[in-house]
Order: structure tokens, then sequence, then C-alpha cells
């Protein structure tokens, strides 16, 4: 494989993680939920809920085919549901309609001193649509280049994350809502199509093993 293939290898994978984590579409709701920290609380938090959703999304990344495994469930199975879950997120983002929280996990965080595990790293950053890309996109990778790569992709999502988040105030008195619903929009288009692929995927495997059966 050339270099240009592993560049592709990484952007498709990076593109798709950060489509269904989506920090723009936070934004809003992680300046309500930190409203009353300091900058310097505020980045704590940040890098802490980075660091934490990154370390659960490389874990199902390198454990995603013995997930399957042990609860018995075919790749193909798994490409479908997953393509299904990630439709409806896909669907959502587009009408900027998706609720990144619950009103009572969001309620609860006012209370809590440390919202960067819950409910910021999981389930806002490292949630059930952002789980499902990582297994997915793993039950496709058979060599440890490409490994490495879906690794570091996963890195960089969220370390890009981090500084959106960081810069919160600043990039909502730019964008405003209309402007984070927009990218909103981008991402859940990107991420619709990805969904549509998956289930394609999953089914055309499905077709290939009856006829070969």
């Amino acid at each position: 494989m050339d270099l240009k293939l592993y560049l592709i290898s990484f952007f498709s994978s990076f593109t798709a993680l950060f489509a269904i984590v989506d920090p723009f579409a936070l934004i809003p709701v992680f300046l309500t939920m930190t409203d009353r920290f300091t900058p310097a609380e505020r980045r704590h938090v940040c890098s802490k809920a980075a660091i934490i959703a990154s370390c659960i999304l490389l874990s199902f990344a390198v454990a995603g085919e013995k997930i399957f495994h042990l609860f018995g469930i075919s790749i193909p199975a798994f490409q479908i549901a997953g393509g299904i879950l990630l439709l409806r997120f896909g669907i959502e983002q587009l009408s900027a309609d998706r609720e990144r929280v619950k009103r009572e996990e969001e309620s609860e965080s006012f209370e809590r001193q440390d919202i960067s595990i819950f409910p910021l790293a999981t389930p806002l950053l490292a949630g059930p649509g952002s789980i499902s890309t990582v297994v997915i996109r793993s039950s496709t990778i058979h060599t440890v280049v490409d490994e490495l790569l879906f690794l570091l992709s996963i890195i960089s999502v969220f370390i890009i994350t981090y500084f959106l988040l960081r810069s919160a105030p600043y990039l909502y008195r730019l964008l405003r809502r209309t402007g984070l619903n927009l990218l909103t929009r981008i991402m859940g288009i990107i991420l619709t199509a990805m969904a549509v692929q998956y289930i394609i995927n999953g089914l055309t495997t499905i077709w290939q093993q009856l006829q070969a059966g």
C-alpha cells in the first residue's frame, strides 16, 4: 500500500468518527453545563473528557472482533444494525434535531462538580453511535498499519474535539447557533451516506455468503 492509500485510509476513518462525534453540535450544550466553571476548570473538563472518551473508543477499536465472537454476532449483521443506528443519528443531524443529552441528564450535570466523565465523555463524546462506528470500521481492518492508522484517527478526532470545546465560547460568538446548525447538517449528510454504505456492505456480504452456500 502506498502513501496515498494510507492517507485515504486515515482520513476515511477520521471523517467517519468526526461526523458522529460532531463536536460543533456539542458546543451549546457544553457551554450550558459549564457556565458556572472558570476558564481553567473548563479546560480541565475538556482535557479529561477527551482523554476518557478516546480511551473508551480505543478499547472498542482493539476489542471489536472479540466482541463479535463473544456474543456470536456476525460482522454483516453488525454492519446492518450499526448502519441503521447511524442512519437515525444522521437524519436527526440533518434537521439539527439530535438530542445530545436528555433533560434529566443535563439537570443532573448541574449538580455535579465533575461532568467530564458523565455526561461529557460518555455518552456525549463516546456514545452508542461513535462506539458502533469504531467497531464496524475495526472489523474491516486486516493489517497492522491500517490498525495503527485507525487508532491514530481516533486520537486525532479527540485532539481536535478538545481544542474545539476549549474554544467553545469564542466559536459560539463567531458562528452563533445558525452556523453551528449548518455544520451539524453537513456532518449529518456525511454520516447518513456512511450509514447507507454500511448497510449496503452488510447486505452484499450476506448475499455473497448465501450464493456461495
